[in-house]
């Protein structure tokens, strides 16, 4: 065993801190195992770190080995004491004369080495010499042997540094890896809101609860960090900071803490609890709050669901007809009912949660309770022997009340007692044994009566035709007993007309046994002349010895209720739920018979496709439900304006149809249509609004000559195209011709699906051109399509076809992400505008594409410039300016386009900080005259007061940029630069105008 120093483990430690074992050669000690080769003129220099059970060599000189067993190792033995270990001869020294490396290679003869201590006491390894000779050692060897030594701890104590610092490094990242990992498993994040510039960052946990981003600049203002939170809760969230920044509530001066709800860009709402913290300077002013948002919108949702249930639980617990106690391990109430005071007669301070069993008992002991009981109880309920009582007993209270308890233990030690009141089926008992007697005469009509089932009863003596009834039998029809003569000949007199005939048939068959039972359907008359469904069955039960049946007895049982609920489903089954109206179903069946009758007696009907106009303005602005009321108004309408025997018929949504049949004149459609489209047209209230929709119809003739009822309802729904494309709220009569445009449009429409799904479409771009200095400032993306076999299609064709499909979302997504795209590779700044449609902003995660196409990019998005018109605004105009404001906020830019066109434009300006106001085409195009050229001057002084640049869209001419550059327009763009150019082309274009403009200021220059 070879010997160890006593701080071992300290040594270990230290030279486990280095980070150096099996390191790769470092230039620095190997210079200094040559020089001590040299300096000495040995054949053997090391730089050896000695571990647990080894010594490697960090350096060497004269060896091909890395290092030896720790056993064998000189070095060892130097690393037992601060002074160098010289070893003249190793076959004449007692510790190293059998050393496998003496006996062996490399010979060891002469060994000289000093300890490399990195602080007293802690020695690491050492730099040795080695020689295959015996030889003598100087003093002055030895101090320059140090000397080297010196210089390999002092690299030794700079790997020391370099390991600590790269741990340090280590720890930092683990700790900031670790804070993500902690917010984001904890769903919480933190905050710092600046006092002083009201600007608020966050950390990666606050932008995952929000749904967005960290700000590009990692911090935002704190009224767009407001807008995250719930409309109906930013005030309150708001009031509190600027509370305890002013310091004017002495509650809130050690911080605030509080829940509120925050509103994704995707709609989602989250709950979260707020904590912030004040941090003060010298003089006790606020500079600044710091604290954290924790999701808790799955607690809040547990609590809530537990609260429900707690609810719950106390409603049926107040509902039940038994009284409930429970009673917790040492015998206190935990929870019990009303009924349970009501029937044990408990005053509220002796029955409530809390109260002992034992005080309980008392009270009861005290009036008498138990004195009523049975004997075997009695004993047990006074001393409350609660161990030696039945889990259920009855036992009778002294006003005469008859209880049944019942006890359940429970595992934990407690118990629920339950009382139930039986005091009326023990009177019911005594009633059934005095009346024993009486019953058991009728046994076996009750037997036979039972197996049949159970309403009324009836018993038919085939010998003499004498019929008992049941008092409920008489009951169901109104009758007392006696008021119908118990005979078979009454049967008939009350049976309705049209049932007679086949109830008789039914009861005929089961008579003469070809039948197990009789079971029929039909009615009867009642006393007050109305009639009732009944289920009759019946059986018999005697016959003599022919086989002819002697008695039958049976059942009757009242189906009212549920041939009204069968007559209603079949009616839910052919009418619309909302107007009762009749639904396609029933309308086909209508449209069949019609077609019947005129093929059948000749003559003409006519069908007519009818669609509101506006209605989705009316549902989207008043709600769902104004919009399920306006529906019920219209149908109502269609009903008075048509012919009893003619059919209105709701389709589905804002859709209806209407069958004209016997039509001696076909142009007399002419005016049902008309009456229709004037009954529509008139204003309807709807809760003081008014609401004012329109219906466009397509009427098309059925003779005898058409086909079937598909080819009818296509011909009018073909016209209802065209009277919708003719200006809407008018009617159009189909014509020869007209499928072919509809096939047209159809044909378009599929095209167009598969363009988006293919990725049919390219983007082109129009420069946008400062006014002075003809500088580029960016360009407008717009798109295009080129048919594969129509070539180019106008976006006026295929833009509004997009918005009515809905297509025009996914191509609106496809045309902002592709503008980002190849922005993002634009030199000097240049921005992209995108025009972006209403439709878009109606459906849910517009923000989320726009803030993905900026990631995806790397474009910032202070180089994205939205072009939105009035109508985006006018849809939803609250949500959508929430939303701009969010963006805005972001950085991205908000542009109004094709301005002056509108109805409102001026009260948007009021609402919304518009970055850019477009001036509409039609202005520039007439611009020369001086009252289009007043309109644009006033429009400038607009954009000039709001601060915001004003385009001139359209500029053509050289005449047309001079007039818009004198009205004071700041951008322009139009055909008179460039059309709209590809991408390589518009930055081509953009090159060109750049290197104009230096060549233009060096001629200035010289």
């Amino acid at each position: 065993m070879f010997p160890i120093a006593s701080n071992e483990s300290e040594r270990l430690a230290a030279l486990r801190t280095l980070d150096i074992i099996d390191s790769p050669n470092e230039v620095q000690f190997d210079a200094v195992c040559r020089l001590a080769r040299d300096l000495f003129g040995v054949p053997i220099s090391l730089v050896s770190l000695v571990d647990e059970d080894r010594q490697w060599f960090k350096a060497k000189c004269g060896l091909d080995v890395d290092g030896t067993t720790r056993d064998v190792a000189f070095c060892n033995y130097t690393i037992l004491s601060d002074d160098p270990l010289v070893v003249a001869d190793a076959i004449a020294d007692p510790r190293f004369s059998d050393n496998p490396l003496v006996r062996g290679k490399p010979n060891i003869r002469f060994y000289a080495g000093v300890p490399l201590a990195l602080r007293p006491g802690i020695r690491v390894g050492s730099l040795c010499i080695i020689d295959t000779k015996p030889r003598c050692f100087s003093a002055e060897q030895v101090r320059q042997l140090c000397d080297l030594a010196e210089i390999v701890v002092a690299h030794l104590h700079v790997q020391e540094i370099k390991s600590a610092r790269e741990a340090e490094g280590r720890a930092l990242q683990n700790t900031r890896v670790a804070q993500r990992v902690a917010e984001t498993a904890a769903s919480f994040g933190h905050w710092r809101i600046d006092a002083k510039d009201r600007t608020v960052s966050w950390s990666d946990g606050v932008a995952a609860l929000f749904g967005v981003p960290v700000p590009d600049r990692g911090f935002l203002p704190l009224d767009t960090h407001m807008l995250f939170y719930h409309p109906d809760e930013r005030a309150a969230v708001r009031a509190r900071i600027e509370a305890v920044i002013a310091g004017s509530d002495p509650a809130l001066h050690d911080g605030y803490r509080g829940q509120a709800r925050v509103l994704r860009p995707n709609g989602e709402e989250r709950v979260v609890i707020i904590r912030g913290v004040p941090v003060r300077d010298d003089t006790g002013v606020v500079t600044a709050i710091y604290g954290i948002l924790l999701d808790v919108t799955d607690q809040a949702n547990i609590q809530e669901r537990l609260r429900e249930t707690s609810e719950l639980l106390r409603t049926t617990l107040e509902n039940m007809d038994q009284g409930l106690i429970l009673y917790s391990p040492d015998m206190r109430v935990r929870l019990h009912n009303q009924r349970a005071r009501d029937l044990l007669d408990l005053p509220q301070d002796v029955l409530r949660d809390g109260s002992p069993y034992s005080t309980i008992n008392a009270y009861q002991v005290a009036r008498g309770e138990y004195q009523t009981s049975p004997n075997a109880l009695m004993g047990a309920l006074t001393a409350a022997d609660l161990t030696s009582l039945p889990d259920v007993y009855e036992r009778e209270r002294p006003d005469g009340t008859g209880l049944e308890v019942r006890v359940v233990r429970l595992p934990d030690g407690g118990c629920v007692r339950t009382y139930s009141d039986i005091t009326r089926r023990h009177a019911s008992e005594r009633a059934l044994q005095e009346s024993e007697a009486r019953l058991r005469a009728s046994e076996e009509r009750l037997a036979y009566a039972l197996d049949s089932g159970s309403d009324g009863l009836w018993d038919w003596d085939l010998t003499t035709n004498k019929v008992w009834l049941s008092e409920p039998w008489y009951r169901m029809l109104g009758y007392e007993i006696g008021e119908l003569e118990p005979h078979l000949r009454t049967w008939p007199q009350i049976s309705h007309p049209e049932d007679k005939a086949r109830a008789a048939g039914i009861l005929r068959e089961h008579l003469r046994g070809r039948r197990p039972l009789y079971e029929c359907e039909y009615r009867l008359r009642t006393k007050s002349g109305s009639y009732i469904w009944v289920l009759t069955r019946g059986k018999v039960v005697a016959r003599d010895e022919a086989g002819r049946a002697l008695r039958i007895v049976g059942t009757q049982t009242d189906i009212t209720q549920r041939k009204e609920a069968e007559r209603q489903i079949a009616h839910m089954a052919m009418h619309d739920g909302l107007t009762g109206l009749p639904n396609r179903v029933l309308f086909r069946d209508r449209l069949d018979q019609a077609l019947a009758t005129a093929k059948r007696h000749g003559g003409s009907f006519a069908v007519m496709a009818c669609d509101l106009d506006r209605f989705k303005a009316v549902n989207d602005t008043l709600g769902h439900p104004a919009g399920d009321a306006l529906l019920r108004v219209i149908a109502d309408r269609l009903r008075s304006v048509i012919r009893d025997g003619d059919t209105v018929a709701r389709l589905g949504g804002d859709e209806f149809a209407i069958i004209v049949g016997r039509l001696d004149e076909p142009e007399s459609v002419s005016l049902v249509a008309q009456r229709v489209i004037d009954a529509v047209g008139q204003p309807v209230d709807l809760d003081g609004h008014t609401a004012n929709v329109g219906v466009s119809v397509g009427i098309a003739l059925g003779t005898r000559a058409s086909a079937d009822v598909e080819s009818v309802f296509k011909h009018a729904d073909t016209a209802l195209y065209r009277a919708k494309a003719a200006g809407r709220n008018v009617y159009s009569f189909h014509e020869p011709g007209l499928d072919a445009v509809i096939a047209k449009r159809s044909l378009l429409e599929r095209d167009l699906r598969d363009a988006v799904r293919r990725g049919g479409f390219v983007l082109h771009y129009q420069p946008i051109v400062a006014v002075e200095g003809e500088a580029v400032g960016g360009f407008e993306a717009l798109l295009r399509w080129q048919h594969p076999t129509r070539g180019a299609i106008s976006p006026a064709e295929f833009i509004p076809l997009a918005e009515e499909t809905g297509l025009i979302v996914a191509l609106g997504e496809w045309a902002i992400c592709e503008a980002c795209h190849e922005a993002a590779s634009w030199r000097d700044g240049l921005r992209v505008a995108v025009n972006v449609s209403a439709v878009q902003f109606q459906q849910p995660g517009l923000e989320q594409v726009i803030l993905s196409a900026l990631v995806a990019s790397g474009l910032s998005p202070r180089r994205l410039e939205l072009e939105i018109t009035e109508s985006v605004l006018m849809r939803d105009s609250d949500a959508a300016i929430t939303c701009l404001h969010r963006l805005k906020a972001l950085g991205v830019r908000i542009a109004l386009d094709d301005f002056g066109t509108g109805f409102s434009s001026l009260s948007y300006l009021r609402r919304f900080p518009f970055d850019k106001i477009k001036i509409d085409r039609s202005f520039i195009r007439d611009i020369a005259d001086p009252d289009t050229a007043a309109i644009v001057r006033a429009i400038v002084g607009i954009g000039a007061r709001l601060g915001a640049t004003v385009t001139a869209e359209g500029v053509e001419t050289q005449e047309q940029l001079e007039q818009v550059r004198q009205e004071g327009c700041t951008e322009v763009q139009g055909f008179f630069y460039s059309r709209p150019v590809t991408a390589l082309e518009a930055l081509n274009f953009a090159r060109a105008q750049r290197n104009r403009k230096v060549t233009f200021a060096r001629l200035c220059a010289t």
